[in-house]
């Protein structure tokens, strides 16, 4: 006999495979953006990588933890898939808007953000959106 595999598990290991490959290829993404920034823009000068830091950002397939965002030496690289401190992707405040658009209370919005943003939700004041 075969055991299958709950449903819940499956599910959690799916986001899961989902979280890591949109990591791999975020990462591989911004290696290619420094290598092209330092060949091509800085060309000439004595710039050079200087390693990575590590930032989490929330997306619509969830938090994606560590990604390796690629430095130069003189901190002039820049990647172009979000901005310099941006912690999550716009899909959230895309989301509030279509739902206060489509009617829904400040209310019911705020408890479908709780279901959005999954387990480490914080509160947050819809009318500001």
């Amino acid at each position: 006999m075969s055991k299958s595999i709950p449903n819940v598990d499956w599910t959690n290991q799916l986001e899961s495979v989902i979280r890591q490959f949109v990591k791999e290829k975020l990462e591989l993404i911004m290696r290619e953006e420094i290598k092209n920034f330092l060949d091509i823009e800085q060309a000439g000068t004595s710039n050079m990588r200087n390693g990575y830091y590590q930032r989490n950002l929330d997306t619509q397939y969830g938090r994606i933890e560590g990604l390796l965002d690629p430095r130069d030496r003189n901190g002039e690289f820049q990647t172009q898939l979000f901005a310099p401190y941006q912690r999550h992707t716009g899909w959230l405040e895309e989301a509030i808007i279509r739902m206060y658009q489509s009617g829904m209370s400040t209310r019911e919005i705020g408890t479908s953000y709780q279901d959005l943003k999954l387990k480490n939700a914080k509160k947050i004041k819809v009318s500001t959106y």
